[in-house]
Formats: C-alpha cells, sequence, structure tokens
C-alpha cells in the first residue's frame, strides 16, 4: 500500500500543532510550551527523539523544576523552521543548518553519529546482507527471503535524507534506489517512527533506520550485519562500518536561557554515557 501524505503544514507553528495532537514522547503537555522561562521545547528529526526522551529523564533528576517537551517527528527541516519561529528551543537535525539558517543566527553542534542500518521483521531469520544483495532488493531483483517469505520494502520519500543515504552507499545501490522509487505498490513511510512501525508490523519486511532510533525505542527488529560487519558503536568508532547519520542539536536567537544549560547536560559524562548505550559515537568521544 502506498502512502503519499500532503504536506499540511508550512510553518513551525502549524507542524506543532498538529504534533500537539499526539504526543508520544512529550516530557510534559503541549500547553506547558508557553509556560516561560522553566520550558525547554525540543523537535525534529525522528530517529533522535527516544534518545532525547531518555536525556530529558535525566536531566529533570538534576532540575526537577523544569519543564521539557519534546514533540513528535517533525523531520530535520520542520525542526529548524519551527526554530525560526521561536515555537521551540532546540531542533534536532541530521545536518547541519544552512547558510542562508546561519546568517538567521542558527547554531548547529554536533552530538554523535550513529551507524545507518539494515533491518527486517524479528522473525527473519538471516543474521545478515551484503551490500550487493541489499540493491538486488531496492531493484527489485530478489523478492523473496530464503524461506520463500515475500519481501515487503519499506522506503522513505524520495526528498528523505534516508534516501539519500542509501544512495551514497554504492554506485549500485544509487541506481537500485532510483529503481525502487519507481517500482508500483511500495510501502512508503512519512517519517521515522512510521518506518520503524511498519517494519514491525509486516512479515517479510526490509528496509533502514538509524540504531540509535532502534535502541532508545526499543523496537523488536533484526538488525542486519552488512557485509560481515555489526553495526555498532565499536565498529563505527574503528571505521570498519563506514555508514552513519550524524545528529545535531540547533539553537536559535530565541531558544530560552535552558536550552544551553540541555545541551551542555548532552555533553556531561552523564549524557555521554546515554549517548553511547543507545548506539551513538558520541562527540565527546571523538574529542
Amino acid at each position: 500500500m502506498k502512502r503519499l501524505w500532503p504536506l499540511c503544514a508550512s510553518s513551525g507553528l502549524g507542524l506543532l500543532l498538529i504534533a500537539c495532537l499526539c504526543l508520544p514522547f512529550a516530557v510534559g503537555v503541549c500547553p506547558a510550551a508557553s509556560a516561560g522561562t522553566k520550558t525547554i521545547r525540543i523537535g525534529g528529526t525522528g530517529a533522535a527523539l527516544g534518545t532525547m526522551k531518555l536525556l530529558a529523564g535525566q536531566f529533570k533528576k538534576k532540575r526537577p523544576d523544569v519543564n521539557i517537551i519534546i514533540y513528535p517527528s517533525l523531520g530535520s527541516s520542520g525542526g529548524i523552521k519551527a526554530l525560526l519561529g521561536g515555537d521551540i528551543d532546540i531542533a534536532l537535525a541530521n545536518k547541519m543548518p544552512s547558510a542562508a539558517e546561519q546568517r538567521e543566527e542558527l547554531k548547529g553542534i554536533e552530538y554523535g553519529k550513529t551507524p545507518f542500518v539494515f533491518v527486517a521483521h524479528k522473525e527473519n531469520r538471516l543474521s545478515g546482507i551484503t551490500l550487493r544483495q541489499a540493491a538486488d532488493i531496492y531493484a527489485g531483483r530478489n523478492i523473496t527471503w530464503p524461506d520463500g517469505t515475500t519481501i515487503r520494502l519499506i522506503l522513505r520519500p524520495a526528498a528523505e535524507s534516508s534516501i539519500k543515504m542509501l544512495q551514497g552507499m554504492s554506485g549500485e545501490m544509487n541506481a537500485a534506489v532510483v529503481v525502487a522509487l519507481t517500482r508500483e505498490g511500495m510501502n512508503i513511510a512519512i517519517n521515522d517512527q512510521e518506518n520503524a512501525d511498519m517494519l514491525e508490523r509486516l512479515p517479510g519486511s526490509f528496509g533502514a533506520a538509524s540504531l540509535c532510533q532502534l535502541i532508545s525505542e526499543k523496537r523488536g527488529l533484526r538488525i542486519f550485519s552488512l557485509d560481515g560487519v555489526t553495526p555498532g558503536v565499536k565498529t563505527l568508532s574503528d571505521g570498519t562500518y563506514p555508514f552513519f547519520n550524524s545528529l545535531y542539536m540547533v539553537t536559535g536567537p530565541r531558544s530560552s536561557p535552558l536550552a544551553r544549560q540541555f545541551t551542555d547536560f548532552v555533553f556531561s559524562l552523564s549524557g555521554q554515557s546515554i549517548l553511547i548505550k543507545t548506539g551513538h559515537l558520541a562527540t565527546g568521544q571523538q574529542r
């Protein structure tokens, strides 16, 4: 089943109004978003939300007077739009602010890298895959698993960063993804949470995701080794697993003073420990 959702919000505020309808990752409640200086509002790429929820919970142990709101997935671009509009204090993104956004006084800081991995339904009996085999699946050259189960590929919209990541893995993967985006009847996941939901729900599923999301959200999925290398913090650190997403916290001139305190906490020993446990090569490790 192919799903294409219209873009129903063109501003950060519109996105947050939609987000207020469902707050599975919120630490606090939506009306508190305008409660004043004791509130930190965070939103952006879905891959980072689970880890941010854990970080927020630990931060509140030190600062119980602070209310932290983490909105459902806005995407990197949606988070930056909301930040520019003054609707959140910290945007979570998989990219640095553009030159134009930096002229708006937005500042991004990388807090970690996380492996970009291939995953399948938890009942899949395979433990690993090669990049060539993955390309065969995306191109439709292979449509069944070894046990005869139909492979149900989960894709993201063409403009999403995960698609660009797949295309950058190799020339063969680039060509395969181009083909996949034209195949009829593909399952399209609009955001990171829907991607993981579909992978968990559909027997025979196959797709890609960020390791940090899978760990922090405790997703029941089969994480494949790739070309014989198990994705993780160690293999990312030593360079044997080469595919990863960089994650950034972005602040702006309208961010609350507490936003800096939270970003400082992320780089503290306590914050770094949470990042490592949730599948990040924390920036503090690289310094």
